[in-house]
């Protein structure tokens, strides 16, 4: 059951939605039981322990995709009876993204925020899978085809931004070269606010472009983590579309970001795992959510009109990226999504908390005018007063007086001024388009390779990051492990693997593995001492 879609795009508070997803294999084999019942815009969790213990959470929007539905014949999941409860892809994005698109076509600043924890179903109602498209591509694809509509009365420009923030450190994800010690710096500007210096902005002219440089971006991101952590994507990612609008009728320019943030969950650290990066990393996970919950807490007493004396905003670079999305310049929209399965109770509570909390917040949204094109159009508006004023001073025979040298000079410089605004401008979003045609063609070429050789896949804890490190096995032989130095070696990182782990022949497409003296190899669950041939999947 879904809300009853309300008017979001005329008031500043912040919209929460929650989202139950079904259970996945580990609770079906656990044999959980459903611990959350949802009636209208109210949802109820039980404690598993004490069957008279049930808290209760009014929202803006809640969405039951726990039960009630069918895969049809195009793959897409559908409620099983017309007018059913089940809320698909499509009921999120009528309740949520369409609002988020018409905030942004006005001119306001939009941001999505997803929270969850691992496996609670953020990356599905973000970004779907196959045909059933979460939030982020299916807005993109609407923004596009509103733009196409409205190409009459106004001139669009998209620019796509791709970041994410890991271990309190901003990488730029369309970037190779921005990871480097300590990651790209945030600063902060009296008009822009916090904003991350040198991040790279693509210029976007469809629906699939945007589709190719998240595709790209998740590989960047994926491999990061995978370099750091055998088993973790544990990181914040942030993806943001910048719609400028030039309204030539009005000569009005209006500029407005789409942040789409997708938190990482906080969790309760395992005893098991990689105990020292695992716990660094889940340390700076835990501190940044902690500030941002003291943020949306603080704003929260705001608006019930308590005085705060400080709102942390810059106690974590999360909560400084997102200080306009909350309590800022922005229309902002929550969803939370929840495991309803008993042995997931205490972190749906916790999430469930973060959103009520959160559903508090006011925002002042106004509509945006690009800075650039307002600096241009000052400029202009002086140049124009000056010409006025030489005109009169030809009039009246000083054409040769100081004052009137002094008047050319300054109309001068103010041309200079603006062609070197408008030429910079040009020049930087040359070097990001030819720099992200270079990427993209990295990942034509492997394309390529994927149908000449077999390769092997990474598996990750989240479905999405899953499979999109490929490691090629070419002709002959190559040793698999940390050893990076020899030219015919495949490097991977993680606990417990040897500087030489195992050995991968290929001969003819027929490839064998080996494994190294003390290297621990399993393959199908079962561990592997000598050579074995190996099969497809």
């Amino acid at each position: 059951m879904r809300a009853k879609a309300s008017d979001m795009h005329t008031k500043d508070c912040v919209k929460v939605a929650v989202r139950v997803r079904p259970f996945n294999k580990r609770e079906r084999d656990a044999g959980s039981r459903c611990i959350i019942s949802l009636v209208s815009t109210s949802i109820s969790i039980q404690d598993p322990r004490d069957c008279h213990n049930r808290r209760s959470f009014c929202f803006d929007y809640a969405y039951w995709s726990h039960s009630g539905f069918t895969r049809d014949h195009t793959g897409l999941f559908v409620p099983e009876e017309p007018g059913g409860r089940y809320a698909d892809q499509d009921s999120v994005f009528q309740d949520l993204g369409v609002g988020i698109l018409e905030n942004s076509l006005q001119g306001y600043n939009a941001t999505l925020l997803a929270y969850g924890q691992t496996g609670s179903g953020k990356s599905y109602s973000m970004v779907g899978y196959g045909p059933n498209k979460g939030l982020v591509p299916k807005l993109c694809d609407r923004l596009f085809e509103a733009i196409r509509e409205n190409q009459e009365n106004r001139q669009c420009q998209v620019f796509f931004s791709m970041l994410e923030i890991y271990n309190e450190q901003v990488v730029d994800l369309l970037f190779r070269g921005s990871r480097t010690a300590g990651g790209l710096r945030v600063r902060e500007e009296q008009q822009r606010g916090f904003y991350v210096e040198g991040l790279r902005k693509i210029p976007c002219e469809n629906a699939l472009q945007v589709e190719q440089l998240m595709e790209q971006g998740t590989r960047t991101r994926t491999t990061a983590a995978t370099q750091m952590n055998a088993n973790s994507s544990r990181s914040h990612m942030l993806i943001i579309l910048q719609l400028k609008q030039i309204f030539s009728k009005e000569s009005i320019t209006k500029q407005s970001n789409i942040n789409l943030v997708d938190l990482a969950g906080s969790e309760r650290q395992r005893s098991s795992g990689s105990e020292a990066d695992r716990l660094k990393e889940g340390t700076a996970i835990n501190l940044s959510l902690t500030t941002l919950g003291n943020v949306i807490s603080a704003l929260a007493d705001v608006a019930v009109g308590k005085k705060v004396v400080h709102i942390p905003y810059r106690d974590s670079v999360l909560t400084k990226l997102l200080q306009s999305a909350l309590g800022g310049n922005s229309r902002t929209v929550m969803i939370a999504t929840l495991s309803p399965a008993d042995i997931c109770y205490e972190e749906s509570l916790s999430t469930l908390r973060y959103a009520e909390r959160a559903k508090r917040i006011q925002n002042r949204a106004v509509v945006n005018e690009s800075p650039t094109e307002r600096l241009v159009k000052e400029l202009k508006a002086e140049n124009a007063r000056l010409m006025q004023k030489l005109s009169r001073m030809d009039q009246e025979g000083r054409r040769a007086s100081d004052e009137s040298k002094e008047l050319r000079q300054l109309l001068t410089q103010n041309e200079l001024q603006i062609r070197a605004i408008q030429t910079l401008w040009e020049q930087n979003l040359q070097e990001a388009l030819k720099d992200w045609e270079q990427q993209y063609a990295s990942i034509t070429q492997e394309r390529r390779m994927m149908q000449m050789y077999p390769y092997i896949l990474n598996i990750n804890e989240d479905a999405q990051l899953s499979g999109v490190v490929k490691l090629f096995i070419q002709e002959g032989d190559w040793v698999i492990g940390l050893c990076d130095s020899s030219p015919r070696s495949i490097s991977i990182k993680g606990l417990g693997i040897q500087e030489r782990h195992a050995v991968f022949r290929n001969e003819q497409r027929r490839v064998t593995l080996t494994p190294v003296m003390g290297s621990k190899v399993i393959v199908n669950g079962n561990t592997v001492y000598e050579t074995i041939e190996l099969q497809h999947l």
